[in-house]
């Protein structure tokens, strides 16, 4: 499970940290923050209309916007982890490393 956790955490930050994707030029996070919910949206609107059923729109624009909001506030609290080197990660990353 921690290997599982580890590879996640790897691939979210491949996509998703700003130092590597191409939202890395927006200087402001919170800008950042604001572009990736409306990709969001905009995948769950072509998602719906794939679909065939506007209802799904909101089924998936809400999934979306909790995954994003949960992704955020894990990788902040990862990222806090490491800039304080907090004991915790350093274990983790040398029991599996």
């Amino acid at each position: 499970m921690k290997v599982l956790t580890l590879k996640l955490y790897d691939y979210y930050k491949y996509i998703f940290d700003s130092k590597k994707n191409p939202l890395r030029h927006i200087p402001d996070p919170v800008s950042r923050f604001y572009v990736m919910t409306i990709l969001a949206g905009m995948w769950s609107f072509a998602f719906s209309i794939y679909l065939g059923s506007i209802i799904y729109f909101g089924i998936s624009l809400a999934a979306h916007a909790i995954l994003l909001l949960m992704f955020f506030f894990t990788m902040a609290v990862f990222y806090d982890a490491e800039k304080n080197a907090s004991s915790w990660l350093l274990k983790l990353r040398k029991d599996n490393g």
